[in-house]
């Protein structure tokens, strides 16, 4: 499984990405299980780790797109905010792509880092503040091309 979802910490939903996306049914269950965090009517952050990612073929971004275009119409964002690892340019840049396309229902945070020790991760999400320079803010409902 390239995405596993860890609700130990909740409100915090940490969400660790290792090696690709095997089909399109593992992609689907993934957005599936985000989807029962909305059906669960409780408000969550996400820390999602993607230092561990492969490179995903450029139709998951797309299809990512798409999905937040449909959270976009839900009456109430359960999703507060998310902090998102990253170590890969190649794979900020995938964020930005989808990002361009479909902003975010809630603020993102980048966080281009190293950093393994969960409770640092944790303060960082309460703790974000959007001048850190090694972090970068993605604003909800701003997207730059917006034709999703």
């Amino acid at each position: 499984m390239f995405a596993e979802y860890n609700t130990d910490n909740f409100p915090f939903v940490y969400v660790t990405f290792s090696g690709k996306i095997n089909s399109e049914e593992e992609f689907d269950d993934f957005l599936q299980s985000w989807l029962d965090l909305y059906h669960d009517q409780k408000d969550f952050s996400f820390i999602f780790d993607t230092r561990e990612m492969s490179y995903p073929d450029l139709k998951y971004c797309i299809k990512m797109a798409f999905f937040i275009k449909r959270l976009r119409k839900e009456s109430y964002h359960y999703l507060q905010k998310s902090l998102i690892l990253v170590n890969d340019n190649r794979i900020k840049r995938l964020l930005d792509f989808i990002f361009t396309m479909q902003s975010p229902v809630a603020p993102v945070y980048l966080w281009l880092t190293e950093e393994t020790d969960e409770s640092i991760i944790h303060q960082k999400l309460l703790d974000v503040v959007d001048d850190d320079e090694d972090i970068i803010y993605i604003e909800p409902d701003k997207s730059f091309i917006p034709f999703l």
